[in-house]
């Protein structure tokens, strides 16, 4: 893929991630946006097909990501030669009042070769943009109202906080 390709639809992928995310969030999302990138959120012990490449040694733990991150930070990281992960899904996890933190979970597959990047049906491939994580017993804005984007941090410190995501 071509490194301006990748770049142009990243941009647009997370663009899109913010303002797909305002339908279901109470937080105000910036414009403005930074990006935390997840490597290897794929199983990757098949076979490989045609050029594919894998990274294993890039691996975080759980929880971690890296960044934030410009749109050309994470292109440098995540385009090499034409190679790129053959999924990548983005959602808002944050926001700090300047910018919408969107993280990136990024298959650890790496292709030059369009047909095996995903989400070709929606002209962004390899990109695909998901909510944010959803409340438990969350059945959507009209019928539970939209819910603070922090709410998995509430249950934790509160044991039951999230219960009624409408509050």
């Amino acid at each position: 893929m071509e490194r301006v390709a990748f770049e142009d639809r990243l941009t647009a992928a997370a663009r899109g991630a913010v303002r797909f995310a305002r339908e279901f969030v109470r937080q105000p999302l910036p414009d403005e946006f930074a990006l935390l990138v997840v490597p290897n959120c794929s199983y990757d012990g098949n076979p490989q097909v045609g050029d594919e490449e894998v990274f294993p040694a890039e691996s975080l733990p759980d929880g971690r990501s890296l960044g934030p991150w410009s749109v050309a930070e994470a292109v440098a990281f995540l385009w090499r030669a034409g190679k790129v992960p053959e999924w990548i899904d983005l959602h808002v996890v944050a926001e700090d009042g300047v910018r919408s933190l969107v993280e990136l979970w990024c298959c650890g597959r790496f292709s030059a070769d369009e047909k095996l990047l995903y989400h070709q049906h929606g002209g962004f491939a390899p990109f695909h943009v998901v909510s944010p994580p959803l409340p438990p017993d969350w059945r959507g804005a009209e019928a539970s109202g939209r819910f603070d984007l922090y709410w998995e941090q509430a249950a934790e410190a509160e044991p039951g906080a999230a219960a009624d995501p409408a509050s």
